[in-house]
């Protein structure tokens, strides 16, 4: 049997505690220490019976990879300090809320050598495997449109997955940028985008329900809306069940339209006609399930993190892809900023990004240490 791969763990946050649990479960790898400055952190994963280290040259032995799991405003720092030890780097979370602190990042793990895998950790689901697969393998036919529903309201007592959106705020590029990382994967890159911003409870000043509009490179259209103000059953992790914070509900969240018939996830409904000639809207449609196997999302990043540090398996989410869909993300807040239609760039600096960098900085703060710990 292969030994496991070790890993470190950056930080000491709730987020990066529930991954070293995820890290003692999973076979392929283990917890060699988390390291975080903060006294008091360490205590608290010392006294969950976690090992714990107070920097890099503390640790009890050498890890074959890191797994970055502190605040953004550290996260950059992160991936340079494991660049630099030379260790293949798993992030949490997408790459940034900055595409000039996520090339950055990028572009110390490539000097160094080092694989730099990304937090999209819907990519690593079977069901979405699947349907990229159906895509490739012409299954639906040529790709018209997508369509992608994101309404889950908010908790009273506001929990860390609800997002607000005014301009930038880093909690509305997290979500943007895994919504719209998950439509490149399957839908191919975003040629352009745009957005309309409302503010429909008053919660506060920011906005709550944006809508996108977006052309893929491929010429299929797409939507996609997405809210923390109304009450649905229609949400990703609500149709996936993978979030504990968000109540299961199994419905569809997304759908996928091609020439010859239809995909709607995370169910693998697959429409299509099966009689003669051409199927239209005044013949019968079959519905086929595709049957697929339930995924932990989190455990299979890490069972693919391991086989990238052991076995060279290319990296499902690599720096590049973290780049494109955050300067989606970025390109979207612009937008609905400036009411303007965009073509996202992850490879230069524009007047938009510059704009809802320095206002998504402000949201996320700038690597404050408390005696708490690192935020996360």
């Amino acid at each position: 049997m292969t030994a496991p791969v070790p890993l470190v763990v950056l930080g000491a946050g709730r987020a990066a505690l529930a991954e070293a649990r995820r890290i003692e479960a999973a076979p392929e790898v283990r917890l060699l220490a988390m390291v975080e400055p903060a006294e008091e952190a360490r205590l608290r994963a010392a006294e969950a019976g976690l090992p714990v280290a107070a920097g890099l040259d503390d640790l009890p032995g050498a890890p074959a990879g890191a797994v970055v799991a502190g605040p953004f405003a550290s996260q950059g720092a992160d991936v340079e300090a494991c660049a630099a030890e030379g260790w293949p780097t798993m992030l949490i979370r997408p790459l940034g809320v900055s595409l000039r602190d996520a090339r950055r990042a990028a572009d110390a793990a490539e000097a160094a050598g080092v694989p730099l895998l990304v937090g999209h950790h819907r990519r690593h689901l079977a069901v979405v495997g699947a349907a990229r697969e159906a895509l490739a393998g012409g299954l639906l036919g040529r790709l018209v449109a997508v369509q992608s529903l994101w309404a889950l309201r908010a908790p009273s007592a506001r929990g860390r997955w609800s997002w607000r959106v005014e301009s930038g705020a880093a909690t509305a590029l997290v979500q943007l940028a895994h919504e719209l990382d998950l439509l490149r994967f399957l839908a191919g890159d975003v040629a352009e985008i745009s957005a309309q911003v409302a503010h429909q409870e008053a919660r506060g000043a920011k906005e709550d329900t944006v809508a996108l509009a977006l052309r893929f490179a491929g010429g299929a259209l797409g939507s996609a809306l997405l809210t923390d103000a109304g009450l649905s059953p229609w949400g990703w992790e609500a149709g996936t069940g993978e979030s504990p914070a968000i109540h299961r509900t199994g419905e569809d969240a997304l759908r996928l339209v091609g020439a010859e018939g239809a995909l709607s996830l995370p169910s693998l409904a697959y429409w299509r006609y099966a009689g003669e000639g051409r199927g239209d809207s005044g013949k019968p449609l079959d519905r086929l399930p595709m049957p697929c196997p339930p995924t932990d999302p989190g455990a299979a990043q890490l069972s693919h993190f391991a086989a990238v540090i052991r076995d060279g398996a290319a990296p499902l989410a690599p720096a590049a892809e973290g780049l494109a869909s955050l300067a989606a993300a970025m390109a979207a807040l612009a937008s609905a900023r400036d009411g303007v239609t965009l073509a996202p760039d992850p490879h230069r600096l524009g007047p938009w990004e510059a704009a809802t960098e320095a206002l998504s900085g402000l949201s996320v703060g700038r690597g404050t240490e408390t005696k708490e710990g690192r935020s996360a």
